[in-house]
């Protein structure tokens, strides 16, 4: 089972940017799980909120600002150790989705998760082509699963992309059943659910669903050991962490 760092190392490094992306790797992870959103110019970048406040020294929807104004940000402004920004003013930017691909080595899994909310009404078939046409100009994109909350955008995704590298990603209030219904509904390959959905009753025999219908499994967001022991023994292909090093030693 896979363990790839949430949005790169944030509890060591800013999230989602490049610093988090190789703490992670630096961690011993096998790959990063990183949020994808769109500039008002069309260029997506990593980026969990639809706000700039909590990460950056910037205010206002990321949306609404172009990938040059994006640029003049401090992507370390928010990052807090013990009280402290160590960060604040180190240089650190919001990196584009191509640029976090080429930060992290082709051997390790990358997951993009498109947000498909908060993207200043832009239609869901423009924010697929962009983020498709980056992974599609990569020689490397066998390692990259794009996945989203939304199930249109997951179809428009699959279409695109291909099911082996298209994900729908759920809560743990929709059964993991009915989620694996939902992500071969949209022709996806990859169905990422909230790690609690996988300890109800009748998850197991979900699951078991899932591998004979070609649906590889993946939780979120997994820190326990012992949790990650149990879907390794269910046959989840990876798990989301913010402790990646902790998930590591308690292989």
């Amino acid at each position: 089972m896979r363990v790839l760092g949430h949005r790169g190392a944030r509890l060591v490094a800013p999230e989602n940017t490049v610093a988090s992306f190789r703490a992670a790797l630096a961690l011993g992870a096998d790959g990063v799980e990183l949020d994808v959103r769109r500039t008002a110019d069309g260029v997506p970048v990593c980026f969990h909120d639809a706000g700039l406040e909590r990460t950056t020294d910037g205010r206002g929807p990321l949306a609404r600002r172009t990938l040059a104004q994006l640029r003049t940000l401090d992507a370390g402004a928010g990052f807090e150790v013990d009280g402290r920004r160590p960060l604040r003013g180190s240089g650190v930017t919001i990196p584009t989705l191509a640029e976090a691909l080429d930060a992290v080595p082709p051997t390790y899994v990358v997951d993009v998760e498109v947000k498909p909310f908060g993207q200043g009404g832009v239609p869901l078939d423009v924010l697929a082509a962009e983020v498709g046409a980056v992974i599609a100009a990569r020689r490397d994109q066998d390692r990259v699963l794009v996945s989203t909350f939304s199930r249109r955008l997951a179809a428009l995704l699959a279409g695109r992309l291909g099911p082996g590298r298209s994900g729908l990603v759920t809560t743990a209030l929709v059964p993991l059943g009915r989620a694996v219904q939902a992500a071969r509904a949209a022709g996806c390959g990859t169905l990422v659910a909230r790690a609690a959905a996988f300890l109800r009753p009748a998850a197991a025999a979900a699951a078991d669903r899932a591998h004979s219908s070609g649906i590889r499994l993946a939780a979120w967001t997994v820190d326990d050991p012992k949790v990650a022991r149990r879907l390794a023994e269910m046959g989840v292909w990876a798990v989301i962490s913010d402790r990646p090093d902790a998930l590591r030693a308690g292989r």
